[in-house]
């Protein structure tokens, strides 16, 4: 059996506003943002049962909706495309008690193998033989691979997580946690079992005996305790095997020996899944959980390994305060000067002037020409949904947390249209004035449409069956004054149901404080010290609160922050079709990792600018040296 080599690595430097993109530009994993209230179906599906002689130890769901099992007892990872209960792929040779596992974006499963053979292997899309990547000295209970292509192994046995870079030959290791021996102070580890790596490289482990859950801060090896034991006004725990994280970074654990799956949130820690805390086979019960992962939905899969099953758990509610992403920004924060085009007129058609991302990452395209609209789910570089309806050139689209699409079809019938989620056939739901150049749906459940060619925004609220909209702002005249509008195109409403409109002719973004119509401007003409702008189309916000413009006729993004606005791509406002220009840009938004889709209308594109730092002016360093007990 190889040992693990007691040789620190030299010191590697990462930092979040190089000129090179991590490794992945993407998560290979779902981490949906969830509400304070979400709630999940007591009742979970069997989603894949394995038989009395199967145990299933961890799970595993991409952002393709793939699922991968790990039944340790049958020296075997299953893989199961979305929808099917039939796996389609069985990786097994040379396993030898595989515990923990994980998938890469490009595809990669890594496996742990470390029971009998000390290592990890790879297992690259459709291969027949795994090769040995990691040499480690016993089974990885956990295991993750970060955003800059580093391994990270929870061996169990030493109490120890240690890690290597997949991008050298070395086979030394690096500790991570753990002091190589038992020990519930804040620099070891009793027996850790999951792990989990945030893309600041803070490393969560699931501290099995100690009954906490661990938070090492790069390069730190004290760790601290975030929930269970050690952690007041946290949660008791009682051997957590599992760990992961949402968007917002809250904390979702299988607490094993307690035969639950318990979450956080801004109210702090809460049983999910299996609250009796009895353990047995009914399908609101679980029987030593040790994993869990989320899909692209929200919906929970989770490792029931002594009852030989994998369970689905549907999200029934998600409440939520925001209806869009609107990412925690730096005011320091960039993106790279050349953006990837994300689509192009073979598939979006021309001059197509709506993009949109919703919370779960699916990203929307309303495609003029063929009057239909492309959807992509998270991940995907091909189009995974085209929906038709009865659409006329829809100019913007918006879709809600729980999936219903509101697709403007106003240029020809006046009236805005709705997809129900999972549906192809739309229903009208708002008639408008003309076409919508831009739609929102606040957290009140209130549709808004700016009615570009009569000067207004017109609202209704959807709960109500009258198809009827009202106006919020402008008077349907062009004007100049603090009340009227003139060819207003974006609008985004805040948490606070504060309206914000792109008023395209005045070369100025108006504030409606909710139930005002006389508006103030915040950006543009009339407002000193903020910036210049011509022909502002789209419109959004930051969490916290700032703008972000497409300033159309300036070609370029601009956004605001502590101090002030700044020019943030197409900085030379001169039109082009490189990855560093834009040529009219008409509509913007962000994922939930900060990245911003932009509707490059004249150039038939659009164009996704990749957050390159949002590190608060931090430069972070990785390395690290391998201790033992003495």
């Amino acid at each position: 059996m190889n040992s693990t080599q007691s040789v620190p690595l030299s010191t590697s430097t990462y930092a979040t506003n190089s000129t090179n993109a991590p490794s992945a530009t993407g998560l290979s994993y779902n981490r949906p943002t969830f509400s304070a209230y979400a709630t999940w179906s007591a009742n979970g599906i069997t989603f894949y049962d394995s038989g009395s002689g199967g145990f299933l130890y961890s799970v595993f769901i991409d952002t393709n909706n793939t699922l991968y099992t790990t039944e340790w007892s049958q020296f075997v990872v299953r893989v199961f495309p979305e929808g099917s209960t039939i796996p389609i792929r069985n990786i097994s040779g040379g396993l030898s008690y595989p515990y923990a596992m994980f998938v890469t974006v490009n595809g990669d499963v890594y496996v742990d193998n470390g029971y009998s053979n000390s290592q990890v292997d790879k297992w690259t899309v459709n291969s027949t033989i795994g090769v040995s990547v990691m040499n480690v000295k016993g089974g990885c209970w956990g295991l993750f691979v970060d955003i800059y292509n580093n391994i990270y192994c929870s061996i169990s046995i030493y109490h120890q997580v240690v890690t290597k870079s997949l991008n050298s030959n070395s086979n030394i290791l690096i500790v991570a946690a753990g002091i190589d021996c038992a020990g519930s102070t804040s620099n070891a580890l009793y027996y850790p079992r999951g792990i989990y790596v945030d893309t600041d490289l803070s490393l969560y482990v699931a501290d099995y005996t100690n009954n906490r859950i661990q938070l090492f801060s790069l390069n730190q090896l004290n760790g601290v305790t975030v929930a269970g034991t050690g952690a007041p006004l946290t949660i008791d725990l009682y051997g957590p095997s599992g760990v992961t994280l949402d968007a917002n970074g809250y904390l979702f654990i299988a607490d094993t020996l307690n035969e639950r799956i318990i979450g956080s949130g801004p109210n702090g820690f809460r049983c999910l899944v299996g609250c009796t805390e009895v353990l047995s086979s009914g399908s609101n019960q679980l029987y030593y959980p040790t994993a869990l992962s989320f899909d692209t939905h929200g919906n929970m899969f989770v490792a029931d390994d002594w009852n030989h099953r994998a369970q689905k758990f549907y999200l029934t509610t998600n409440i939520y305060n925001t209806t869009t992403n609107q990412p925690n920004l730096c005011s320091s924060a960039t993106w790279y000067i050349n953006a990837t085009t994300f689509a192009n007129s073979s598939t979006i058609g021309i001059n197509s002037t709506g993009v949109f991302v919703s919370v779960n990452n699916t990203v929307y395209v309303a495609n003029q020409q063929t009057n239909k609209v492309i959807v992509w789910y998270n991940g995907s570089i091909n189009p995974d949904q085209i929906l038709s309806g009865n659409l006329s050139r829809p100019f913007d689209l918006f879709t809600t947390p729980i999936g219903d699409i509101y697709v403007d079809n106003g240029l020809s019938y006046s009236r805005v249209d709705k997809f129900s989620f999972n549906s192809s056939i739309s229903t009208s739901v708002m008639s408008v004035p003309n076409q919508c150049n831009s739609i929102f749906v606040d957290i009140s459940n209130t549709l808004y449409c700016s009615a570009s060619n009569s000067h207004q925004v017109v609202k209704k609220w959807l709960n109500d069956s009258v198809l009827t909209s009202t106006m919020v702002a402008g008077t349907g005249t062009a004007g100049l004054t603090a009340t009227t509008l003139n060819k207003p195109i974006g609008i985004f409403v805040d948490a606070q149901v504060n309206l914000y409109v792109a008023d395209s002719l005045n070369n100025r973004v108006q504030m409606f404080a909710v139930g005002q119509s006389t508006g103030t401007t915040v950006a543009g003409a009339s407002a000193s010290g903020t910036i210049t702008l011509n022909n502002p189309y789209g419109i959004t916000l930051d969490a916290n609160g700032y703008l972000f413009i497409a300033d159309c006729y300036n070609h370029r993004i601009v956004g605001s922050g502590p101090n002030g606005f700044r020019c943030l791509f197409g900085c030379t406002t001169i039109a082009g079709s490189s990855s560093s220009q834009l040529n009219y840009p008409t509509s913007l938004s962000f994922d939930s990792y900060g990245n911003l889709y932009v509707a490059d209308r004249s150039n038939n594109r659009v164009q996704k600018l990749i957050l390159a730092s949002n590190s608060c002016g931090k430069l972070f360093l990785y390395n690290g040296t391998l201790r033992s007990c003495s």
